[in-house]
């Protein structure tokens, strides 16, 4: 296939287009000539140097027998021949100049690669965008049904992002024969048309979300339908997970907007079908219906049990983390200092912006181990990890100061981060807020200092949010500058590129319920 890489600094990922594949764009390390570096390092850059040395050579050469032929007495006659070498002479030296300072442009460029630490190709994990908007747009049944849509206020494009993500094909449930990419849009503002989506294409070909199961079932109006859904999870049996945060509008400028009018509740939906299979309300003990923000999910299947953290960072929950136990159709709920927020001098810089002050959130990202006995954890507001034990969580006659026995601070991380997910081979993964980057930690292989970047780009990786998994040995993971989002300055025009985006990244690991080797995607 024929391949182009664009211009950029060196050990950057830049996008590369595949000319004779279906339209995508895949990601490789580029050196700052923009010439793809298939054998590492810069050697395709001196390649082109010593190309054009070589040119260079070859017409002062050139150059030089030319001019030996050249007329020696003014008294001689001035043959047809002889004018015709003398132009030849002129073309080469012209030629010479320009080779020259072909040949100059080049050796000043490659003095200023930094030759020790530039990245080869496979430093950095393939890359791939799935999707990519500069604005989410729905699959509107027709273009009136998007005009009333705005000028009720049901749709107001500003308010909407895309975070929550989860794939579902073959290798994550036999009941999945198609791949399918499900997406969500949190109604921290009014105007979300719809919550719960399904990425598909439209009939002009553009990736649009579509509501899933229906838009009746997304009905902000109505209680017993999904009304903020921030993740979910799928099992191996095609089941997804469906996290309602119930409490909407919380992030509105305007408190009038806050509705805490229905309760947060798990909803189970067959994917294949649509169907909801299961309902569960919280009681206010366990999820404050004023308060508790339920973020994210993983699930124990063996045990049939949800494990969630709750972003509140209010009077009424100041971060915890809650069990789901779908069989007993109970719940409980967690909270001590490590699930909550605390200021321990960490500075959050994002793109330059400081907003160290403004994210005091707690506990977000959680992880669960392969074998269901580990839930790692940790808050938004600082760059901390914890552990504690499962076993003692799960069990609801275990008292919360016998679950914090278990919890240990496990270090912490190179950033702050907001999702997390661990891997069938026990490594966990995890975004950069401030670093723009994926990173990887194998447990088994040393301490938390011992992590590594998966891959890093200050565009694509702009606020890496949810984590997904296809079992193909790669990892999805939505990007949506939320700091823009919520404190100012997200460009919805299109000036400054997409801002929300869903990726897949190479990593040659499954989904932690999944613990079958995978099979590399090609």
């Amino acid at each position: 296939s024929v391949q182009h890489c664009c211009s950029c600094p060196a050990g950057a990922i830049r996008p590369c287009v595949v000319m004779d594949s279906e339209p995508q764009t895949s990601y490789q390390a580029c050196n700052p000539l923009g010439l793809l570096g298939t054998d590492g390092g810069n050697r395709r850059v001196r390649r082109a140097a010593a190309a054009v040395g070589t040119l260079v050579a070859t017409a002062a050469v050139g150059a030089v027998v030319w001019a030996s032929s050249a007329p020696t007495s003014e008294a001689e006659p001035v043959s047809s021949e002889a004018v015709s070498l003398e132009s030849e002479n002129a073309r080469l030296r012209a030629q010479l100049g320009k080779l020259k300072e072909e040949n100059h442009d080049l050796e000043e460029q490659i003095a200023k690669m930094p030759h020790d630490t530039t990245l080869a190709t496979e430093d950095f994990a393939d890359m791939t965008v799935v999707g990519e908007w500069v604005t989410v747009e729905y699959d509107w049944e027709n273009a009136d049904q998007r005009e009333k849509a705005v000028a009720d206020k049901s749709f107001i494009v500003e308010n909407n992002a895309i975070t929550g993500l989860k794939v579902c094909g073959s290798k994550v449930a036999a009941k999945c024969t198609e791949q399918r990419i499900f997406a969500t849009v949190p109604r921290w503002r009014t105007g979300v048309w719809s919550t719960l989506n399904e990425v598909v294409r439209n009939s002009t070909g553009h990736q649009v979300l579509r509501p899933w199961p229906t838009l009746e079932e997304n009905d902000p109006t109505d209680c017993s339908k999904l009304q903020y859904v921030q993740s979910m999870e799928i099992d191996s049996q095609g089941v997804m997970w469906v996290v309602d945060v119930g409490r909407k509008y919380f992030a509105s400028a305007d408190p009038a907007d806050v509705d805490n009018t229905c309760p947060p509740k798990m909803v189970l939906i067959d994917v294949p079908t649509g169907q909801v299979v299961d309902t569960y309300v919280f009681p206010d003990e366990v999820a404050p219906y004023t308060g508790s923000f339920l973020n994210d999910i993983v699930i124990d299947e063996a045990n049939q049990v949800g494990y969630l953290s709750s972003t509140g960072n209010n009077l009424t929950d100041l971060g915890s983390l809650m069990v789901f136990d779908r069989k007993s159709k109970s719940s409980r709920r967690f909270q001590d200092r490590s699930t909550q927020y605390n200021d321990i001098g960490d500075r959050i810089i994002i793109h330059g912006q400081d907003y160290t002050d403004k994210l005091h959130m707690p506990s977000d990202g959680i992880a669960l181990t392969p074998d269901g006995s580990k839930l790692y954890y940790s808050p938004i507001g600082n760059f901390d990890l914890f552990s504690l034990d499962t076993a003692v969580l799960r069990d609801s006659s275990k008292s919360d100061k016998e679950v914090a026995a278990t919890v240990k601070h496990i270090g912490q991380k190179p950033s702050n981060s907001d999702g997390m997910s661990m891997g069938s081979n026990g490594v966990l993964y995890f975004g950069g807020l401030t670093t723009n980057s994926l990173y990887s930690w194998d447990p088994s292989a040393g301490p938390l200092s011992t992590t590594k970047t998966v891959v890093q780009d200050e565009h694509q990786l702009w606020w890496i949010d949810t984590f997904a998994w296809a079992n193909d040995g790669t990892v999805w993971v939505t990007t949506n500058h939320l700091n823009k989002y919520f404190f100012g300055g997200m460009d919805f025009s299109g000036a400054s590129g997409p801002n929300f985006r869903i990726l897949r990244i190479q990593v040659g690991t499954n989904s932690y319920m999944s613990p079958a080797a995978p099979e590399l995607v090609a």
